[in-house]
């Protein structure tokens, strides 16, 4: 699977040659924040063996935790749309679009 990371990593620069003019300060704290998570470059936390007699510890890097990042918000999604189906009532479901005037 492809990440988003690694084609912030290649288009950025383009990206924001051509439209500086309408990027916002949050936009690009968004960028930083997603071109690094999970990555090499950002903070590590010690993971370690739960089992006394095991000694096995790695270094695992942090998510960035950004509200944009889908890495870091698949996880708040996915339970927010089980908790979102968890509401439905027993019964059959339909879309019905209004009728658009030409």
């Amino acid at each position: 699977m492809i990440r988003l990371a690694s084609i912030i990593k290649e288009y950025e620069e383009d990206f924001i040659k051509k439209h500086s003019n309408q990027l916002l300060p949050s936009h690009y704290k968004a960028l930083s924040a997603i071109k690094t998570c999970r990555s090499i470059h950002s903070p590590k936390m010690l993971m370690q063996c739960e089992n006394k007699k095991c000694s096995n510890q790695t270094l695992v890097p942090h998510s960035c935790g950004h509200r944009h990042c889908p890495h870091c918000q698949n996880y708040e999604t996915c339970k927010w749309i089980d908790k979102q189906l968890q509401k439905q009532l027993p019964a059959d479901y339909y879309m019905v679009a209004e009728p658009v005037e030409v």
